[in-house]
């Protein structure tokens, strides 16, 4: 038995058609790994910051953002209610130093006497696919925590809460 040419085209075209319908079933990766950044909104540096218990070192200066963007966080692809994100951070660490204020050397390496560990689980407000460029942590007053997806930068005159400024002099 020969195959014709129409019926080769056919069984071709079935496969394909096949082959797509198969795609809509077979999972979808439910979630979605971006990266990270922090923006500080107190006068004290944090030193570390843990993301559901994972992370690592991004020294946050206060009032402002630290360590650019860093790989990653792992997020859902598709928001839903109920999402909250755990945000550990070290904040009050500093060198030890003698009684003359000069920094102490162990080894040759300045002693760090690590601060205090805090932790706050907060909610991730509702976002789009188009959010999903960078995890943002904001640090605020009072230990409070804020976090959000977002495709802007905290520098970006349209984004919320807007980057911290200095106080101003009040002499200026």
């Amino acid at each position: 038995m020969t195959l014709s040419k129409r019926s080769f085209q056919l069984c071709g075209a079935l496969l394909v058609l096949g082959l797509l319908l198969l795609g809509l079933w077979l999972p979808q990766s439910d979630t979605t790994s971006i990266s990270y950044l922090a923006v500080n909104h107190t006068p004290k540096p944090i030193d570390s910051i843990a993301i559901n218990d994972q992370g690592g070192i991004l020294n946050v200066p206060a009032m402002g953002g630290g360590g650019g963007v860093v790989c990653c966080v792992t997020v859902p692809s598709q928001w839903r209610p109920g999402l909250t994100a755990k945000i550990s951070w070290l904040q009050g660490g500093h060198f030890q130093r003698d009684a003359s204020g000069n920094v102490v050397l162990k080894n040759g390496d300045k002693v760090f006497v690590e601060g205090t560990w805090k932790s706050r689980t907060v909610p991730i407000p509702e976002y789009q696919h188009k959010d999903m460029e960078h995890f943002d942590i904001h640090f605020l007053a009072n230990d409070q925590v804020l976090v959000k997806l977002s495709a802007l930068y905290p520098e970006h005159p349209s984004y919320r809460p807007a980057y911290p400024q200095e106080p101003k002099d009040a002499s200026q």
